[in-house]
């Protein structure tokens, strides 16, 4: 499927090893059971821009010693930004993402005001989509971690979220709103048609995986 020019679209998965079969996660995602493969990157220490996903998943879950690795995913599709082994419903409380959205987290964390969408400099600007997706996939697997298998509201929820990622990186809750707010209005409506699996009409403002009902602020 062709990719809108403005945007980048990814997906994300999540990875269910089931006891009876292994299942896809829908259309565009993939799924596979935890591998050998895995737990080599597991069995080696968390690099800088690892530790900085960890931190952010295990403050997000309240999980202690979650552990997340930059690397193969396992999943050949090339749109496919992390991936959440579970068994039977329950996490391994790690998860695997592309190196590239490792490093975005890392810049962010590094200097969150120069990727700010309201004052960055053209050359910068070109990266806030970026930039949005790795808060976003750190947040969707983060709620993948805590048992969630729904992509649909795993996403949302993973989009109620950026501010947050954002806000533990460094930013502003001004900077940190706007980016969620990109990914609202961006990237989200987009989901409907090029990955539906991971889109739903109850991702609203009042919705039914709307986290914070009486708030009307959207999506933070």
């Amino acid at each position: 499927m062709p990719i809108p020019d403005e945007v980048r679209r990814g997906v994300l998965v999540i990875v269910v090893a089931a006891a009876a079969a292994v299942l896809a996660a829908g259309a565009q995602a993939s799924a596979r059971p935890a591998t050998a493969h895995d737990r080599a990157l597991l069995a080696r220490p968390a690099t800088y821009e690892e530790k900085i996903a960890e931190g952010v998943a295990e403050r997000l879950t309240a999980h202690r010693d979650v552990a997340v690795r930059c690397g193969d995913t396992g999943v050949p599709d090339s749109h496919v930004l992390g991936v959440t082994p579970i068994l039977n419903g329950h996490s391994f409380d790690y998860f695997l993402m592309r190196p590239a959205e490792c490093t975005y987290l890392a810049w962010f964390h590094q200097a969150p005001k120069r990727w700010d969408p309201r004052t960055c400099v053209p050359a910068d600007c070109r990266y806030t989509v970026e930039i949005a997706w790795a808060l976003q996939t750190v947040a969707h697997e983060s709620y993948h971690l805590l048992g969630y298998t729904n992509e649909a509201q795993v996403d949302c929820y993973g989009m109620q979220s950026i501010w947050f990622v954002a806000t533990r990186l460094g930013a502003s809750l001004p900077e940190a709103e706007t980016l969620a707010r990109l990914f609202a209005q961006q990237i989200y409506p987009l989901r409907r048609v090029e990955t539906p699996t991971y889109w739903s009409p109850e991702c609203r403002d009042g919705g039914a995986y709307d986290l914070r009902p009486s708030s009307s602020a959207w999506p933070s």
